[in-house]
């Protein structure tokens, strides 16, 4: 028995000087233990290498990579490595600091949505220890929500560099290894071409667009379809997938995805920079001390990180307007009526803004009609002046009349017509001024026409129920394909028929349009539970499907990932000393496997 702290654990066995208290979790490759250094009596993370993979040359050769190249990097925000067991221990293991808080992924299902600027806090974090990581030569690989990890709730580190690629290694290239998470590879990863920086710069984004969004970029039916969109570019836009992350962070993080490695950021720290200038608009200098803030008591800190947000932007977007940044003004004041959409503020200077637009546009107009009216007059002096008095006073009478005829008549039009702001004129001027596309201007301006639009659903997998706008929740089916939504910020709830899958709920702004809007969403799957009895106690490892390996011990309960509904997987059971038992197991996602029993052969067989 040990007792930290007044909190009990149950000592299950030693591996030389640690004590292994609790399993924390496992992977393809290893388990982690919650361990306790009996020589220096400090908590431990080990991760040990799995049983089957002990006599594996290239896994126990990507372990010593890990160990090697993590012990290199003394950062914050990346986990630190204490003591590894050496290529030629018996078992394979790494001990690192213990780290206290949830995964990204734990972060974001487990609780409120992020804020924006805590979400580029966070990046700016993680971006810190890439650039670390990059100036001793070392390329991540695989940076994804699921390792990076909260501690002592203040900040986040970096975690599992795994197959992480030592540049100036000789015995490993750069290219021609397909290695990392499918949802978060670079396309370059993908296809085998050389990697950098800038791949992880993608996956930095990818992680970006999951704290923004509350999803990742790239969904799909199976592993194949996510690497075709990524390689394709083809995901949601974040901004309209979450529109009050606001226009700038989206530009950012579609940057950071950018297909071709020369549009990203060119390092990491580039992203930074850019992250930084985001926050700081709104008062945040201190990055470090903004999330340590949100992390300690995340309620209250976002309410009042949006109060600020809505104030800092409405003052930033009146000063751009001030200096004739129309697109950079626009830009503020739709993340403002994303957060706010009642701010009478902004909508009023808004509706300034394009009453302005508008008599620019008219007035070159009047101009214009004054010109020809005086070229008619000149020509009607030039000709009719031998024309009788009578009939010529009544041209030079007529010709201020007329004048002041269409002033007049531009004059009565322009109230009504400056009161209309062009939306689709306006996001025009955004694109071409900064790329940036206010989303939720179109919806409050004052008299703009909001003509519903027809938005198809669909869905993978087809048998759920979905809730549009808190409404009662119907099946989709022949009935119910469609609904007409006006334009703009609607909440959608995606639930599948029982336990196969976790419910989607999310929020999408709806675009003005005349053409049918497709809303596609993939649930994802939940993980098939399956339990393997054995005659001896031993390890249960599941191969790669299309949910990604597993492994478990034998007697006790544990998860598989799914990538599909049902699918038939191949496992083996190893056990010290006895031969490996190969078997197959009907597997569906969300439920209990039926139990299965192997019967391993005696100690030294075959």
């Amino acid at each position: 028995m040990y007792t930290p702290a007044g909190v009990t654990f149950e000592v299950t066995r030693k591996l030389e000087k640690y004590e292994l208290l609790d399993e924390l979790g496992h992977g393809g490759m290893a388990t982690v233990y919650r361990a306790r250094d009996t020589r220096l009596d400090r908590m431990v993370a080990l991760k040990v290498l799995h049983p089957h993979l002990r006599a594996a040359p290239q896994a126990r050769t990507r372990f010593t990579r890990e160990a090697r190249s993590v012990a290199r990097l003394k950062h914050p925000n990346i986990l630190e490595i204490y003591d590894y067991s050496g290529e030629d221990s018996d078992e394979s293991y790494i001990a690192a600091e213990l780290l206290t808080g949830p995964t990204l992924e734990g972060l974001i299902e487990g609780g409120p949505p992020l804020p924006a600027e805590i979400a580029a806090c966070i990046g700016v974090q993680v971006g810190r220890a890439l650039s670390a990581a990059h100036a001793s030569g070392i390329i991540h690989r695989d940076v994804k929500p699921g390792n990076v990890l909260v501690h002592d709730q203040r900040l986040v580190k970096l975690t599992d560099f795994g197959i992480a690629q030592m540049v100036d290694s000789q015995s490993f290239t750069a290219t021609g290894q397909i290695l990392g998470s499918p949802g978060h590879m670079a396309p370059e990863q993908i296809e085998g071409d050389s990697i950098d920086a800038r791949t992880d710069v993608f996956a930095l984004g990818t992680v970006l667009y999951f704290l923004a969004a509350g999803r990742l970029p790239f969904v799909g039916r199976n592993p194949h379809q996510v690497l075709k969109r990524i390689v394709d570019g083809e995901y949601a836009d974040p901004l309209r997938v979450n529109p009050r992350i606001g226009a700038i962070l989206a530009q950012i993080i579609r940057c950071a995805l950018s297909t071709d490695p020369a549009d990203r950021y060119p390092t990491a720290a580039a992203l930074c920079e850019a992250l930084e200038a985001f926050v700081a608009e709104i008062g945040i200098e201190d990055v470090d001390q903004a999330l340590a803030t949100y992390l300690k008591d995340p309620a209250p800190e976002a309410e009042r990180l949006e109060k600020v947000t809505i104030e800092q932007l409405s003052a930033r977007g009146e000063k751009l307007a001030e200096q004739g940044d129309l697109a950079g003004a626009l830009a503020r004041f739709d993340r403002v009526l994303a957060l706010d959409d009642g701010n009478e503020a902004v909508l009023r200077i808004v509706e300034r803004l394009g009453r302005r637009r508008r008599l620019s546009e008219l007035l070159p107009r009047v101009a214009l009609a004054g010109l020809v009216l005086l070229g008619i007059a000149c020509l009607a002096w030039v000709y009719l002046t031998p024309v009788q008095g009578p009939r010529a006073s009544r041209l030079d009478a007529g010709t201020p009349d007329a004048g002041a005829s269409i002033l007049t008549s531009v004059d009565a039009a322009s109230p009504d017509a400056a009161s209309h702001i062009d939306g689709s004129t306006l996001a025009q001027d955004v694109d071409a001024g900064t790329q940036l596309r206010p989303a939720q201007l179109t919806q409050h301006v004052p008299n703009l026409p909001r003509t519903p639009r027809a938005v198809i659903f669909d869905p993978s997998p087809q048998r759920v129920r979905i809730s549009v706008d808190d409404a009662p929740p119907r099946p989709y089916g022949p009935g119910f394909q469609r609904v007409d939504l006006r334009p703009g910020p609607h909440r959608f709830v995606f639930q599948a028929e029982g336990t196969c899958c976790e419910t989607a709920t999310f929020t999408v702004n709806i675009p003005p349009g005349h053409t049918p809007f497709r809303l596609e969403r993939t649930l994802a799957f939940n993980p098939a539970r399956v339990l393997v009895r054995s005659s001896v106690p031993g390890v249960v490892h599941f191969s790669a499907g299309r949910g990604g390996v597993a492994s478990g011990p034998t007697d006790e309960i544990f998860s598989v990932p799914m990538g599909q509904l049902d699918e038939r997987r191949q496992f083996t059971v190893t056990a010290e000393g006895r031969p490996v038992y190969t078997g197959s197991l009907q597997l569906t996602a969300g439920s209990l496997a039926p139990a299965v029993r192997v019967q391993l052969g005696p100690a030294g067989g075959d």
